[in-house]
């Protein structure tokens, strides 16, 4: 058993296997929250047809799945992308997988340094109120594992899609809620759904953007000069 914090909630974790707590580790605290507890059922049900995934990582999806479960009556959702900080603000860059929104992540901190710090490459939390949208890091960032235990107020949303040459628009509301909902998790109670769609509608409200985007520096100015109005440092 151990203590964790996300986005800024205490949760205890009975787990069954060490790799969860491991995993947490940069997460750990010393105060006891909320129990998460998940049965062997829970764990069996994460494995997806023709995967064969040991059940300790499988422990991690479920004990991650019902921590997001329970925090959507707090607020916060599980929105898949890719998270960085640049100047003290968050910038969210989502796609469908294998689509490039890792890939433009990176190109970020090529490009721009120390300027950058990887918030979550995968499945960040967000906190949506009526003062604003916060991104916080979590333990479960996708393959590479890039993220740290941070925070950062979001300041823009781009839905990225491959293409030959860059360009990039900013979406309405109504054009974007569509698109945000398909990378938020939702719960399968339906007061979890209710609440679930009723914070992607205050996302919605967020500078949005659709990019289509080649890899490489020009991609990288664009965003940039978009997202904050300044040019790249030379």
């Amino acid at each position: 058993m151990f203590h964790l914090s996300l986005a800024g909630y205490p949760f205890t974790v009975d787990n069954r296997y060490e790799y969860v707590k491991a995993l947490c580790r940069d997460y750990w605290t010393q105060k006891p929250g909320e129990l998460i507890t998940v049965s062997k059922e829970d764990i069996a049900r994460e494995q997806t047809d023709g995967g064969h995934w040991p059940a300790s990582y499988l422990e991690s999806l479920a004990v991650y799945r019902d921590i997001c479960e329970r925090l959507v009556a707090r607020d916060v959702v599980l929105f898949h992308c890719s998270a960085l900080a640049y100047r003290q603000r968050g910038y969210l860059f989502a796609a469908p997988s294998g689509t490039g929104k890792s890939t433009h992540a990176r190109l970020w901190r090529e490009v721009l340094g120390d300027a950058v710090r990887m918030i979550n490459d995968d499945k960040p939390l967000l906190r949506i109120t009526s003062d604003g949208v916060t991104v916080y890091g979590t333990p479960f960032a996708g393959k590479e594992g890039l993220q740290e235990n941070s925070s950062a107020p979001v300041a823009g949303i781009v839905l990225l899609h491959q293409a030959g040459t860059n360009s990039i628009r900013k979406l309405s509301p109504q054009e974007a809620y569509p698109m945000l909902l398909n990378q938020t998790y939702r719960p399968k109670d339906a007061a979890g759904l209710i609440k679930t769609l009723e914070l992607v509608q205050r996302l919605s409200e967020l500078p949005v953007y659709s990019m289509g985007c080649t890899i490489s520096r020009e991609a990288v100015a664009l965003a940039v000069q978009t997202l904050t109005g300044q040019e790249l440092p030379s």
